[in-house]
């Protein structure tokens, strides 16, 4: 599926998961704007991605990786992730990339987190032959879904450009995090 058609699928899914009364202004502010149901802390947890380039998408050069966003809903925090290629490995050569930057979390219902992220990225390749490197920007959108328990569904996308490139890199991402608890 391309890009296009995912996103599009995203945005037609999105009024599905809003709960009406946060679109129609029947709850409280009291209630949306409550700090002691919002939860607090750290974002961690590991995920596979597929990148995809100039429309194509390429599985067998799919990424695992950590993440950690800091999350207080409606400020800026922290947001990084460190990851590597297994395919690549595999191949002989060690692939490394980090993420850095900040994330704007906020709490779209009980339950589902929006983290819209920037910030720039490293990556990183060598092997017997030698090695390189470059850096770029990105900009993210992900989405946190979580039950009574602490663990957590993410799945986002980021797009990568870097300044040696001609053509962006979008990082499509599912994994697994811990949810900190309210308080």
């Amino acid at each position: 599926m391309r890009a296009v058609a995912l996103l599009r699928l995203a945005l037609l899914a999105a009024p599905l998961i809003t709960p009406v009364g946060l679109v129609t202004g029947q709850t409280s502010p009291a209630s949306r704007d409550s700090d002691t149901a919002k939860p607090r802390g750290w974002l961690i947890g590991g995920s596979i991605g597929v990148p995809t380039a100039d429309g194509e998408t390429s599985p067998d050069l799919f990424t695992v990786a950590v993440h950690g966003t800091q999350l207080r809903p409606g400020r800026l925090g922290a947001d990084f992730a460190v990851g590597t290629m297994p395919r690549a490995v595999a191949e002989g050569v060690v692939v490394g990339f980090a993420r850095a930057g900040v994330a704007l979390p906020f709490q779209l219902s009980h339950g589902v987190l929006i983290l819209p992220s920037a910030g720039v990225t490293l990556v990183g390749a060598a092997s017997g032959e030698g090695g390189g490197g470059s850096s770029g920007l990105n900009a993210g959108l992900a989405a946190v879904i979580f039950g009574a328990r602490s663990v957590g569904l993410r799945t986002g996308v980021t797009w990568h450009r870097f300044g040696d490139a001609g053509a962006s890199v979008a990082l499509w991402e599912l994994g697994l995090v811990h949810v900190p608890r309210p308080r």
